[in-house]
């Protein structure tokens, strides 16, 4: 596993990244969210060994990580990353891409292991191409099988799927969680796409001007976010429902989307504005006790229509 321990770093007091401990077993996935300049990539180097510590340690395996500061090459061979970057030599195959990792290993092994990964992440098919005639998503699992072919115990990922399309990037994040659970792999994954997180990490570690602002897993952070700046991160929110008098719920200052339901004999009453077709959904924007909300409904609702509606909150 990786760990850190109440890490420290700081750019010459423009920015600091204060007080962070964190801890990923094997075959588990964190995910990092924050907004731009929270402190993510800033992370992800220091633990990488990228990065010099001003404060705290990181241990790999159990044994400190040596810092760039102590070695000719800045990093650990336990660890590697993954960018938005496409670092495949572009004139020779897929299959002798991944090799390369391998090259001071037996031919046999070689073999067997490009073998192996190619099947876990499903690109068999593109051993005998090139870079340059690979898609997008086809790049970055190659990148992956790179990334992993020599048996790191550590992979960090920094926003490596932000320019892909969301089908391709489903598939891809898919293929990344098997390949984690069967390799046995400690991840950190950095993204400013909450939903790429949701249904892929095993934990959320939510950062804010170089600090942690919580950590838990995606539900709970998703249902019970300790602060507006938490809860506007993972998903749409309304905070302006002091008309609604809810009694009783620890969730009570703010609700979701999803939260308001149609019900003939619901206790609230709002008036439709607009229907903004979404695909398998409309959003219904409309008012109530002089402020602007929505829902989301299979049809649409008739503009000015009055309907009543309930709220569904998780206690």
């Amino acid at each position: 596993m990786i760990e850190a321990k109440k890490i420290f770093f700081s750019y010459q007091n423009s920015f600091s990244l204060k007080n962070i401990s964190l801890k990923v077993p094997k075959g588990q996935i964190l995910g990092i969210i924050g907004q731009s300049g929270s402190g993510k990539s800033t992370l992800l180097n220091l633990l990488g060994g990228h990065l010099e510590l001003q404060n705290g340690e990181i241990y790999i395996e159990g044994s400190l990580l040596v810092p760039p500061s102590k070695k000719l090459i800045s990093g650990d061979v336990r660890i590697k990353t993954v960018t938005q970057q496409n670092t495949l030599f572009p004139n020779i195959t897929v299959e002798e891409n991944i090799a390369y990792e391998l090259r001071f290993f037996k031919k046999e092994f070689q073999k067997k292991r490009v073998e192996r990964l190619t099947k876990l992440l499903n690109i068999s098919h593109l051993k005998s191409k090139y870079s340059r005639e690979l898609s997008g998503g086809e790049i970055q699992r190659v990148m992956i099988a790179k990334a992993i072919a020599d048996e790191p115990k550590v992979l960090l990922l920094d926003e490596p799927f932000s320019n892909l399309d969301s089908i391709i990037k489903k598939k891809v994040l898919f293929e990344l969680k098997k390949v984690v659970l069967e390799e046995q792999i400690s991840c950190v994954f950095v993204t400013h796409e909450i939903g790429d997180a949701f249904g892929l990490v095993d934990e959320l570690l939510i950062l804010k001007n170089g600090k942690s602002v919580q950590k838990g897993t995606s539900e709970d952070i998703y249902f019970y976010p300790k602060n507006k700046y938490v809860a506007l991160l993972v998903g749409d929110v309304f905070f302006n429902i002091s008309h609604f008098n809810i009694q009783g719920l620890n969730c009570n200052w703010f609700i979701r989307p999803e939260n308001i339901v149609l019900n003939n004999n619901g206790e609230f009453v709002g008036k439709v504005l607009r229907n903004v077709f979404k695909g398998s959904y409309f959003e219904v924007f409309f008012e109530f006790e002089g402020n602007l909300f929505y829902l989301r409904n299979s049809e649409t609702l008739t503009d000015e229509l009055e309907f009543r509606f309930s709220l569904i909150l998780p206690i």
